[in-house]
């Protein structure tokens, strides 16, 4: 059967007198005020049932049989269960030494007899409120206890696992750099051998030239002279013979045009002349194979470049207008070669139909070659167009610097 939850709200308090006239007057006084009230006519039996029950309150008669009243206080505020229970002390002595007695035993106040019951229970509903504000503020500050002890334990937890983040993210963040430092590593390793690479390639190129300009050149010029001889020692009294060696002398001067084409695209003999008279010649090249106009400017003053950032640009250059040639359609190109400061820069502009940078394939038109080719060599490569807006490739390079190969 559970208990009313009224009932349970109702204070109860305990009186302790041997007087039964006192005991019914002030039992009656405070059942009128919806209190229990619990009754001792001595002190054995008061301390019993207060630590059974655990009153609210209780009014204690200091004379009592066998225990006084000081007494049953002293051992109510000794013993834990009982302590926090407020005592009224209700007594016929008014010597001033009773009441000092009675509050240094642990009493909460002191009535007077005979006393008025409205003045008793005017008295003990104070100090009911007090217990009532005693008990929740108790139980508040157990509340914030636990809540401290609940939120510090978050707390060392909050710490270890910050602590444990910290951790995973400086050795993520070492092994990021550990990671970015390899991968420079491997960057410059690339450009190393993009460097070699691009020399070697020139380096054959070179070679490959000298061998057809020399070699395969000077044997077809000893060849040409042979055919000539043949026409005149024997072409004279038969003209079939005279018809073949003619016909050998053209073909002869058709592989030595031949011969000489090829050499020119390894290697531009008038690179050997400088970067401004080998862009001049592939400007009329490009004209004449091309039937596009194209306008060269360049610096009126001679320009004393590196042999490898002549040759980039160069490459550069020939490509660009490879590339018009064959994908541009275009009526008109401009290229502008200048210094500023310890740079040099190349433009290249072309009224073309353009193209979506980010659409094309990787390396569709060599942009990847010849972006690999200017950064080897410390430069910036940018190229801007869009479809039916032409295109524009700029190029600037280290006056005087080249990438050293390992």
């Amino acid at each position: 059967m559970q208990a009313d939850p009224q009932e349970a709200q109702r204070p109860t308090i305990l009186i302790v007198d041997d007087t039964p006239a006192n005991l019914d007057l002030i039992a009656r006084g405070f059942e009128r005020e919806g209190v229990r009230v619990l009754v001792a006519q001595d002190g054995e039996e008061a301390m019993g049932r207060a630590a059974f029950v655990m009153p609210d309150l209780i009014l204690l008669d200091i004379m009592l049989p066998g225990i006084d009243g000081f007494e049953v206080c002293r051992r109510l505020k000794t013993d834990e269960r009982t302590r926090a229970i407020p005592v009224i002390f209700m007594t016929a002595l008014l010597d001033i030494d009773s009441k000092v007695t009675a509050f240094k035993a642990g009493a909460v106040d002191y009535v007077t007899k005979p006393f008025q019951i409205d003045e008793v229970t005017a008295r003990v509903w104070t100090h009911l409120k007090l217990r009532e504000m005693q008990t929740m503020l108790a139980e508040r500050n157990e509340r914030l206890q636990r809540e401290i002890e609940e939120r510090k334990v978050a707390e060392r937890k909050l710490l270890a696992y910050r602590e444990g983040l910290e951790h995973q993210v400086a050795e993520r963040t070492a092994a990021l750099r550990e990671s970015e430092r390899r991968l420079e590593e491997s960057y410059v390793r690339l450009r190393e051998l993009a460097a070699y690479r691009e020399r070697a390639r020139e380096q054959e190129r070179m070679r490959i030239a000298r061998e057809l300009h020399d070699d395969l050149g000077q044997a077809l010029t000893a060849l040409r002279m042979k055919i000539a001889l043949l026409r005149v020692e024997f072409g004279h009294d038969n003209p079939t013979l005279t018809y073949h060696v003619g016909k050998m002398n053209e073909l002869v001067d058709r592989t030595i045009g031949v011969v000489r084409g090829v050499s020119s695209a390894l290697r531009p003999a008038a690179l050997d002349m400088g970067i401004v008279p080998a862009l001049e010649w592939l400007v009329k090249e490009f004209r004449a194979h091309s039937g596009i106009d194209c306008e060269l400017v360049t610096p009126e003053r001679s320009l004393d470049l590196d042999d490898g950032v002549e040759l980039a640009i160069f490459r550069v250059a020939q490509e660009s207008l490879t590339n018009v040639t064959r994908h541009a359609r275009a009526s008109s190109v401009h290229m502008t070669l200048r210094t500023r400061d310890d740079d040099c820069l190349l433009e290249i502009v072309d009224d073309g139909c353009g193209f979506a940078p980010d659409g094309v394939e990787r390396d569709k038109f060599g942009l990847v070659g010849m972006r690999e080719r200017v950064e080897m060599l410390g430069g910036e490569f940018a190229i801007a167009s869009a479809p039916g807006q032409g295109t524009t490739l700029r190029v600037r390079l280290p006056a005087n610097k080249l990438v050293e190969v390992r």
